[in-house]
């Protein structure tokens, strides 16, 4: 028979930081493949890896100044006294373009370092697709290299919104080079009405899912940056003001219009320009 256990003390940890990533493309919480870390701002030597739990949230321990919080609980650490931190994120499996944004730690619950939409969701940080990234046939993609025609530069780190008809818009980031990949799911058929009673068939009438097409509308963001930061601000990425697209040559206008085809990448670009390269004018700056 075993001796009795006495236990003489307990240990307790309390995480000053916890976050869930989500894939803008397909809403999934992302739990590999990410390298995130935190630090004070300004000094990077300083620098904490997170680790990622079985539900894919991302923990940090060991935050400088944070110790007493995490060994002793809420009462160790005022209330009015967060520390902020810089956090940074890069993905070394290529699938998503690098972020940073500021957090003031210790946070309750999970962290968003943007307001929820709607404000009911689960607090989580949207990671934009990577040019590079190789998606499922399911997802359809539009792809193009943003330029910037004030500047003469790449359009780096420049939003797209993609809509069809009055639906929510995809979202898309182009990375330092102005290039964009943004996927999103199919629309529905369109002219895909369903079967009447006097059709005599059962099934919805309308053209075969291959030749379907879809009128897609395409807005830009944009504020030019210099120099480009390797690691762009999350809160400057969905803050910049809107920008102008170049259907062709003759002038920019607020939105264009393209033809999304099923099972086909949508390539945009400014017609009759020597270079595949969809031209884009600022007409603001960041706050």
């Amino acid at each position: 028979m075993r001796p009795p256990v006495h236990v003489l003390t307990k240990v307790s940890r309390v995480v000053p930081f916890g976050m869930r990533f989500r894939d803008e493309s397909t809403g999934h919480f992302i739990g590999d493949g990410l390298v995130v870390r935190a630090f004070p701002p300004s000094r990077p030597s300083l620098s904490r890896h997170a680790f990622v739990t079985p539900s894919k949230v991302w923990v940090l321990q060991d935050l400088p100044g944070l110790r007493d919080f995490e060994m002793n609980g809420e009462g160790a650490l005022p209330k009015a006294s967060p520390k902020r931190f810089t956090v940074e994120l890069l993905d070394t499996l290529g699938r998503f373009l690098p972020l940073s944004f500021h957090a003031d730690l210790p946070s309750h619950g999970l962290f968003s370092p943007v307001p929820l939409s709607p404000p009911s969701a689960e607090p989580s940080v949207p990671l934009f697709s990577a040019p590079t990234r190789q998606a499922s046939r399911t997802l359809a993609v539009l792809r193009a290299e943003l330029w910037d025609t004030t500047h003469d530069a790449p359009a780096s780190w420049a939003r797209l919104e993609l809509s069809v008809g009055d639906g929510a818009p995809a979202r898309g980031v182009a990375d330092d080079k102005g290039r964009i990949a943004l996927f999103f799911q199919y629309p529905a058929p369109e002219d895909f009405a369903p079967a009447t009673a006097g059709s005599g068939s059962s099934f919805s009438q309308g053209p075969p899912l291959l030749s379907q097409t879809w009128t897609v509308r395409l807005s830009a963001f944009y504020a030019h940056r210099s120099p480009v930061r390797e690691f762009p601000e999350l809160d400057d990425t969905l803050g910049q003001p809107p920008a102008r697209l170049w259907p062709d040559l003759s002038g920019a206008q607020d939105h264009i219009e393209r033809t999304l085809r099923f099972d086909q990448e949508l390539v945009v670009r400014t017609q009759n320009d020597s270079l595949s390269r969809l031209r884009l004018t600022p007409t603001g700056s960041l706050p």
